[in-house]
């Protein structure tokens, strides 16, 4: 059975509702069941997708901390059903593996954990979501080679879009398939004021979509309830299901079956 697909979503700049996206995104890709999902949140200092979804942390990375004998990390042994300990379900079919709690937690979790767990999760579920914090770890670089497709989000005002050339800049130095990449502008409306000529002069890259600005976004986070599940039409709902749907596979491939146990 095919593995199944990585997506990795990136903000250079905070506050562009970034981990709202991935929350939705994973949601959609789910599609009340149709599909095996995991959200991933590597945001490892301050993780909001446990917020954002209503879960409790009770399990989180720090759960899969192994050394070997010489006291170095050591994760080779970690099993798709090792990493299933790690997850906190959202719904049937919708997992979420949360960022540590406590402070200074986030400093001990390597990059070779989290790369194990990047080849891992990929065999349990039809898609897994990376929600990233918005900079340059080597977290962060391991999630995007790691990715089958690239999620950048931005906002339509100079800054934001200042830091998403910079990052396209480094993606592509970095060599990263062009074609495997998805600009994503949020808070995307006339209240912006931003001419389309300005935005594509600074972006310089296809825009994938735009996200209106809409008061019911905040009113969704504070329930703990995707946008998508609670309002299917919303316009932003709308927006999301499209960016979804150009990630859906094209040949058919039914979802997996549940992972034993």
């Amino acid at each position: 059975m095919a593995n199944g697909q990585l997506i990795t979503v990136f903000a250079a700049k905070g506050g562009c509702g970034k981990t709202t996206l991935a929350t939705n995104l994973a949601t959609v890709l789910h599609d009340r069941g149709a599909h095996r999902v995991c959200l991933f949140d590597l945001d490892l200092e301050f993780g909001d997708a446990a917020g954002v979804l209503g879960l409790r942390s009770e399990r989180s990375m720090m759960d899969a901390l192994s050394y070997d004998a010489a006291g170095d990390p050591s994760y080779a042994d970690l099993t798709p059903a090792g990493a299933l300990k790690l997850m906190t379900p959202y719904r049937p079919g919708l997992d979420c593996l949360l960022a540590p709690t406590r402070p200074g937690e986030a400093a001990l979790i390597p990059v070779s954990l989290v790369s194990r767990l990047l080849e891992v999760l990929p065999l349990l579920y039809d898609f897994v979501v990376v929600d990233t914090p918005s900079r340059f770890s080597t977290q962060v670089l391991a999630a995007l080679d790691a990715a089958d497709h690239h999620v950048l989000v931005t906002t339509p005002d100079r800054p934001a879009l200042k830091n998403l050339r910079a990052t396209i800049d480094v993606l592509d130095l970095l060599q990263y398939d062009r074609t495997a990449r998805s600009i994503v502008v949020n808070r995307s409306d006339a209240a912006a004021d931003l001419p389309d000529s300005v935005l594509d002069e600074l972006v310089r890259s296809p825009i994938a979509g735009h996200l209106p600005s809409w008061n019911g976004v905040p009113a969704s986070i504070n329930r703990g309830e995707p946008l998508v599940a609670a309002d299917r039409d919303h316009p932003v709902s709308l927006a999301i299901r499209q960016l979804a749907a150009a990630l859906l596979p094209t040949d058919g491939r039914c979802s997996r079956d549940p992972p034993p146990g």
